[in-house]
């Protein structure tokens, strides 16, 4: 990182998780084995969504709910011991169990093994990122509403120097959430991603899109590879990137491999330059928004 009164330069590594095993300490020991090979001269490591369990959205088995847990919790607490022992922050999805609800949830553990606390569109702190908008979808073939509760929007996270925006892979589809998060003042993107099927042609040209829109950087880790559940095998196409503020990207993983770790440079300066350089922010116009909302609103109910 970079010297005190500058915005910082953080080293980033990005790990394509996959082929994940469902014993969950097994899970476990080959995710740390990876931390540590990714964190060699990184300030940052990032995995994909629910990288803690394979992704078992593709199919409907109550007995999955029993693979969630708190935040904190088992996972957090590994991932944590190993963060103070390497010195170096990780990023990781998984299925949380928040006792009257599940989620599926992200969080951003700093590299002395504090849990950082982020910050919500409501303003309340909050120790992870729960997904926003939860697919059930016959194109993709999963039903997460059957697993997953939806959480309540945006939430920023400071750490490293900078501030973190975080979202988890059908939320990259809705242009809002990642205003959202840079009007919260996100100069990075973490977006977690488990995706398979027909957006590989376009994951990383969406991703340089948004990170245009939004001039910031994006660090991307998708799932890599197949896994079978229940039965059911599918290949996640990976492809996880780093995209820099201008929409260039910087560094994509080979795709449908598991294992893969790409590494990139993020000069948080570059945020601010591509703000002035080309300024979307002064040009853009609220009411735009206000309208949106209100032709989402619930129609009122008739007297």
């Amino acid at each position: 990182m970079s010297a005190a009164g500058s915005r910082p330069v953080i080293e980033v590594a990005v790990v394509q998780a996959g082929q994940t095993p469902a014993d969950g300490d097994a899970a476990l020991d080959e995710l740390i084995a990876l931390f540590e090979q990714a964190a060699e001269g990184a300030d940052l490591v990032v995995f994909p969504e629910l990288c803690t369990t394979p992704y078992f959205c593709g199919v409907v088995n109550d007995s999955r709910k029993a693979w969630a847990q708190p935040v904190p919790g088992p996972a957090t607490a590994r991932f944590a011991a190993a963060a103070k022992r390497l010195g170096t922050a990780v990023a990781f999805g998984l299925y949380e169990d928040a006792g009257d609800a599940q989620y599926n949830s992200a969080v951003l553990i700093d590299a002395d093994g504090t849990l950082v606390h982020g910050t919500d569109v409501h303003g309340e702190q909050v120790a992870s990122y729960r997904k926003t908008s939860i697919p059930t979808n016959a194109i993709s073939d999963v039903d997460e509403k059957h697993y997953f509760a939806a959480g309540s929007g945006p939430v920023v996270f400071d750490a490293l120097g900078t501030r973190f925006g975080m979202l988890i892979c059908y939320d990259r589809s809705f242009p809002e959430y990642w205003l959202a998060s840079r009007a919260a003042g996100a100069e990075v993107m973490l977006v977690l991603v488990s995706s398979m099927g027909f957006r590989e042609t376009l994951f990383t040209q969406e991703l340089q899109v948004r990170a245009l829109e939004t001039q910031t950087w994006i660090v991307a880790p998708n799932r890599g590879g197949e896994e079978t559940v229940d039965g059911k095998t599918v290949s996640y196409f990976g492809r996880s990137s780093v995209v820099s503020p201008r929409g260039d990207l910087v560094v994509s993983a080979p795709a449908h491999q598991a294992g893969p770790i790409i590494r990139a440079t993020i000069d948080v300066g570059e945020v601010a330059a591509a703000r002035h350089d080309f300024p979307l922010g002064r040009d853009r116009q609220p009411g735009v928004f206000r309208y949106l909302a209100d032709a989402h609103a619930p129609a009122a109910v008739p007297a």
